[in-house]
C-alpha cells in the first residue's frame, strides 16, 4: 500500500494522474464495502458574505473527464460550467464571488497542469501559470490580489505533493513559501497574514501554517503514526479550521481552533467524509461523503443536520473538492 494516505489515486484512460481528493484509506474502505455487497458550537460569522453557489469537480467515470459544476446550497440548479481547458479541477472562488481559479490542462493527453482564471459564467478563461510543472490547488488571498498554490516540478511522479507558492492574479511575482517537497492544499487565512496547508510524510501528516512572506512556519496538528491530516479550510472569522483526518480504516471531517487546540470530529454517519469547506456565513460546512459514491453533503458547522446535496448517480459520476461562493 502507498504509505501516503492522501495520494491521488485514479489514473484516467490517458494514463494521466488526476487530482482526486480521496485517500488511500477511503479506497481501501470502499473496496472492502464492495466486496461485502457491506460537539463544537457553530462558528460565529465575522463577515457579511452570503452563501452563493457551490462549485465542485465532477468526474465522468465513463468518459474519464473532469469538469466544474455548480449547485445551489439547497441542491437545486445543478449546472456545468463550460470552460475551454480540459480536466478542470480544484475550483476556488475569488473573495467577491465573480471568478474562479481552477487547475486544468490544455488537453486530455497534456501532462502539464496549470492554474486558470474563469468568470462565474464560464467566460474569460485565462491561463496564469505557464511553467512545465504541476501548478495546482489554488487559494485566493482575502483581498483578491494573490493566489496561493502548490507547485510540483516532478511532473506526474509520486508522491503528489510539492511546495507552497504565491503569485499575483496575473501570474507575476512568484514567491516560494515552503521547500519541504511534501506540502499541498494551501488555504489562505481570512486576515491574509498566514497560509494553512498540509505536510504529508510516510508516517503521518499534519496541518501547518506559514506567514504570507514564508516566515513563521508552525505545526498545528501532530496525529499519531498512521493518521494523516489534510485539506484545511478556514472559518470566515478565522477562529476555526476544518480538515480531513484519515487512517487505514476511514476518513472524517474534524474542526479545531486556529491554534491547533480543541479538535472535534464532526462526521461518522457516512462511510467516509473529506474535503470540508465552510460556508461564507460560517454556519455550515460542505464536504464530500462516501455512501455508495463520492457525493456532496452539507451539515451545520457543529456537525449536526447532515444531508446529501447532490443526487445518486449509480456510480456514473463522482464529485470532489467543493468550494462555496461568497456573495456580497
Amino acid at each position: 500500500m502507498n504509505k501516503r494516505i492522501f495520494s491521488r489515486l485514479k489514473r484516467l484512460t490517458t494514463g494521466k494522474i488526476m487530482p482526486l481528493v480521496a485517500s488511500i484509506a477511503l479506497a481501501v474502505m470502499l473496496a472492502s464495502c464492495a466486496a461485502q455487497k457491506g460537539g463544537a458550537g457553530a462558528t460565529k460569522p465575522a463577515s457579511t458574505s452570503h452563501n452563493g453557489e457551490i462549485a465542485f469537480a465532477r468526474l465522468d467515470n465513463q468518459a474519464g473527464e473532469f469538469d466544474i459544476f455548480m449547485v445551489e446550497p439547497d441542491g437545486s440548479g445543478l449546472r456545468k460550467l463550460a470552460t475551454k481547458p480540459a480536466q478542470d479541477n480544484s475550483p476556488a472562488w475569488s473573495p467577491n464571488g465573480k471568478r474562479l481559479a481552477v487547475e486544468a490542462s490544455e488537453g486530455l493527453d497534456d501532462f502539464n497542469i496549470d492554474i486558470y482564471l474563469v468568470k462565474a459564467d464560464g467566460s474569460g478563461v485565462k491561463r496564469i501559470t505557464k511553467e512545465p510543472t504541476l501548478d495546482r490547488m489554488p487559494s485566493w488571498s482575502p483581498d483578491g490580489t494573490k493566489i496561493a498554490f502548490m507547485k510540483d516540478s516532478r511532473s506526474v511522479q509520486e508522491p503528489d505533493t510539492g511546495d507552497i507558492y504565491t503569485m499575483r492574479v496575473d501570474g507575476t511575482d512568484l514567491r516560494q513559501l515552503t521547500d519541504d517537497g511534501s506540502d499541498e492544499n494551501p488555504a489562505w487565512a481570512p486576515d491574509g497574514k498566514t497560509v494553512a496547508f498540509d505536510r504529508l510524510t510516510k508516517a503521518n501528516g499534519g496541518i501547518y501554517t506559514v506567514n504570507a512572506d514564508g516566515s513563521g512556519l508552525r505545526k498545528l496538528t501532530d496525529p499519531p503514526e498512521g493518521f494523516w491530516d489534510s485539506e484545511p479550510s478556514w472559518s470566515p472569522d478565522g477562529t476555526k479550521i476544518a480538515f480531513t483526518r484519515g487512517s487505514a480504516r476511514r476518513v472524517d471531517v474534524f474542526t479545531m481552533n486556529a491554534d491547533g487546540t480543541h479538535l472535534r470530529k464532526l462526521t461518522g454517519k457516512t462511510e467516509g467524509a473529506y474535503s470540508p469547506d465552510f460556508s461564507p456565513d460560517g454556519t455550515r460546512i460542505v464536504f464530500v461523503g462516501w455512501k455508495g459514491g463520492n457525493k456532496l453533503y452539507v451539515m451545520n458547522a457543529d456537525g449536526t443536520n447532515i444531508r446529501r446535496l447532490t443526487p445518486d448517480s449509480k456510480g456514473v459520476v463522482d464529485e470532489f473538492e467543493p468550494d462555496w461562493q461568497p456573495l456580497p
